[in-house]
């Protein structure tokens, strides 16, 4: 190394450890496990964690209808499909790691929020209409069910959001 003098002798001896010692703190710096898109991501998932899948759940993951959100038991999103992707702008990447909350906003009702956390927090299936934001922040309508998913040893380990963008016309006035 070149050293200006003795005083930057001194600092790099001092200091040697932590310039060889790697960065480790920071979210921003974790792994982050992405599934790949398309109907083998959820399928690799569902292996990975022993899922016991209904068939009415299983024609769902199959069908191109529907966006899918695939969270783990804590609401952390492990899995997004192409759909969810054309619906919200937000690429499978962007969406993992984050709680599905994020698509929400200032308009979205807190009395639907707080049923689909009561649901939730009971392991209970949810059905409910949403008015969650884009990545480009326009808002839109969603149809979401989420259902609890088993492993073979009868725990809850994923949950699985249905979404299904709804047209203006077909939301109830009350809302």
């Amino acid at each position: 190394m070149d050293f200006c003098g003795p005083y930057d002798e001194q600092l790099a001896a001092r200091y040697r450890q932590s310039l060889l010692t790697p960065l480790l703190a920071g979210w921003e710096f974790r792994q982050r496990p992405t599934l790949e898109a398309g109907h083998t991501g959820w399928q690799l998932l569902a292996k990975k964690q022993d899922w016991v899948l209904t068939a009415p759940i299983r024609h769902d993951l199959l069908s191109n209808e529907w966006a899918i959100v695939v969270t783990n038991a804590e609401q952390i999103i492990e899995y997004v499909n192409p759909l969810f992707e054309k619906m919200t702008g937000y690429t499978n990447p962007e969406a993992i790691g984050r709680r599905p909350n994020f698509l929400q906003g200032e308009g979205t009702s807190q009395l639907a929020r707080q049923r689909m956390r009561k649901a939730i927090q009971k392991k209970r299936t949810v059905s409910e209409l949403l008015l969650n934001y884009r990545k480009d922040r326009t808002a839109y309508w969603c149809n979401v069910v989420i259902r609890p998913i088993t492993n073979h040893h009868k725990e809850i380990v994923n949950f699985i959001a249905f979404e299904k963008e709804v047209q203006l016309e077909d939301v109830p006035d009350s809302l």
